[in-house]
């Protein structure tokens, strides 16, 4: 790989107010803090373009005592247009498949470092 394929082309960044599960924002912040060389939001435009939804969806059941908490994310352009083609496809709202995201993210983060 080169040096310069290490880097995405330039494209405008889109502000998104979303609700994140605090254990997943947690983990987030803890990893852009500690782990990797990533800012938050990098990391969950990350996993937006990683996500792909097929004929089975799953939606995680929500923990008990876990609270969604309001969070302003910016994303490329591109992925906030493949959330909506996906909230239009799906019927699921922007907010959930980011979370879904961020989740199958952190799951195949965590399997293989």
């Amino acid at each position: 790989m080169e040096w310069y394929d290490r880097f995405l082309k330039k494209e405008k960044w889109i502000k998104k107010s979303t609700e994140i599960e605090g254990n997943l924002y947690d983990r987030l912040k803890e990893i852009s803090e500690n782990e990797l060389d990533a800012s938050i939001n990098k990391i969950v435009d990350a996993c937006i373009n990683d996500l792909e939804l097929g004929e089975k969806i799953v939606i995680y059941k929500k923990e008990t005592n876990e609270i969604n908490v309001a969070r302003s994310v910016i994303i490329r352009e591109s992925m906030y247009k493949k959330l909506e083609e996906m909230r239009e496809k799906y019927g699921i709202s922007i907010s959930k498949l980011i979370n879904i995201a961020i989740r199958n993210g952190l799951e195949k983060y965590d399997k293989n470092k």
